[in-house]
């Protein structure tokens, strides 16, 4: 980390954020030989400050390996998952098989510190990229026709200064204050499918069953609550609690709602008799789904700072790193005079939406489905139970996750009526076998 005593007074592109987003931006643009400041008020190794799904899809895994990270340093073999399981509270329970996409048949199981770690790793191998954390931006700085030319720092002990740059990039976070201080406006917001998450690591957390290999577990009431268990090494356990925000009013004691939370869903429940919490808990009252614009003159957003959902489909950290590509191959040639920066901006949000924007969609679709309907019990022991035991939904739904299946096609009508024909005949034979033993 360089010291801010150390800094030159003007870089080609100021980065604010050095989490995921920022971090694997600035190491693409160090691969280009692009002067670049990343700035962070974290400092690290350290957590996020929001809720983020513990676990990396092998599109995710596809995208570090172009980076030259090495998968050992943020997914040993024991947070390998070969499997996803699913638990109807007071129901069934349905383990779905993971299935072989973008060269791997696993999920990685990841400690976010650990992760974030990693990512910034890469940036030791950048001599034109310079990192100080533990410094807060605080504003933009333009010239007389609105441009933004730098940007205006606070470093640990208050001092300001100001670092002049062609491009600020906000890569710091749903709540950027780059995205405020630039004005930049929301093109779309789903406030009516919003969640309220909380989540702390436990040790020895009791397993699902007899099975030793690591698994991804949820358990869902459907009834607006869902508790996910994601594996993240070293014997813990991220334990998340999920619930639609309409239903949580206040919240005085955070530990004790997260607890209480825990304890409507008794299978999860008893997985914690016995178990620890390790560290502070990590929580927000209404998750927010939101698109940005992308940019404006002389600044643009990566990461949730341009787009930002629920942790439910677990994809935040691919947008962060497919976005990151996407603004850094867009930035060169811009760099090079070849475009300008409006033609830039416009084509990294076309390329961005048409990487992102369909799953966007679909998680809202899904946030509806999973925590806002509520299904009649019949419902749930008939079609639910057919299509969650179902082989062709569990790979296509595994498949639209993964990023190899659109996710604009695999809740299809089609697999929804298969799915539901073939688990009312193997309901039809389990009735006739029984009625033959009888």
């Amino acid at each position: 980390m360089d010291s801010l005593a150390s800094l030159q007074p003007e870089y080609e592109v100021v980065i604010v954020g050095g989490r995921p987003a920022g971090a694997s931006l600035a190491a693409r643009l160090g691969a280009q030989g692009v002067s670049t400041l990343v700035i962070d008020k974290a400092t690290f190794p350290s957590l996020p400050s929001v809720p983020s799904c513990g676990v990396l899809y092998p599109q995710t895994t596809a995208l570090l390996d172009e980076l030259e990270i090495d998968e050992q340093d943020y997914c040993g073999d024991d947070l390998r998952i070969r499997r996803f399981v699913m638990q109807i509270s007071g129901a069934f329970h349905s383990v779905f098989p993971m299935v072989q996409a973008h060269g791997r048949d696993y999920l990685c199981g990841i400690d976010r510190a650990r992760f974030d770690a990693a990512v910034r790793g890469t940036l030791d191998r950048q001599p034109t990229v310079a990192v100080s954390d533990g410094v807060s931006f605080t504003d933009l700085v333009r010239d007389d026709d609105g441009q933004v030319t730098g940007v205006r720092i606070l470093d640990a002990e208050g001092e300001p200064r100001t670092i002049r740059a062609r491009a600020v990039i906000g890569a710091d976070g749903r709540f950027s204050t780059v995205a405020r201080k630039a004005g930049a406006r929301v093109l779309e917001d789903y406030a009516d499918r919003t969640s309220t998450a909380h989540f702390a690591s436990w040790e020895d957390v009791a397993p699902f069953d007899d099975d030793p290999q690591p698994s991804l577990c949820v358990y869902t009431t459907m009834r607006g609550i869902d508790v996910l268990f994601f594996p993240t090494g070293g014997g813990r356990v991220f334990v998340c609690t999920h619930q639609r925000s309409d239903r949580v009013r206040q919240v005085d004691d955070p530990l004790e709602f997260y607890l209480r939370t825990i304890e409507r869903v008794p299978e999860a429940w008893r997985r914690l008799q016995g178990a620890k919490r390790n560290d502070d808990l990590v929580g927000l009252r209404r998750v927010g789904n939101r698109l940005l614009e992308p940019g404006g003159p002389g600044w643009a957003l990566v990461g949730d700072a341009i787009h930002h959902k629920d942790p439910v489909d677990g994809q935040g950290i691919y947008d962060a790193l497919l976005g990151s590509k996407i603004l850094a191959e867009e930035l060169q040639p811009w760099r090079k005079g070849k475009r300008g920066w409006d033609e830039m901006v416009a084509r990294y949000d076309r390329r961005f939406r048409d990487g992102t924007h369909g799953m966007f969609m679909a998680t809202m679709g899904r946030l509806r489905r999973e925590l806002y309907d509520e299904p009649p019990t019949l419902v749930i022991h008939t079609l639910l139970r057919w299509m969650l035991t179902d082989d062709e939904y569990r790979q296509q739904f595994l498949g639209f996750l993964c990023r190899t299946v659109p996710p604009d096609r695999w809740l299809t009508p089609g697999l929804m009526g298969r799915t539901a024909l073939r688990g009312m005949l193997r309901d039809m034979r389990r009735v006739f076998r029984r009625s033959g033993a009888a």
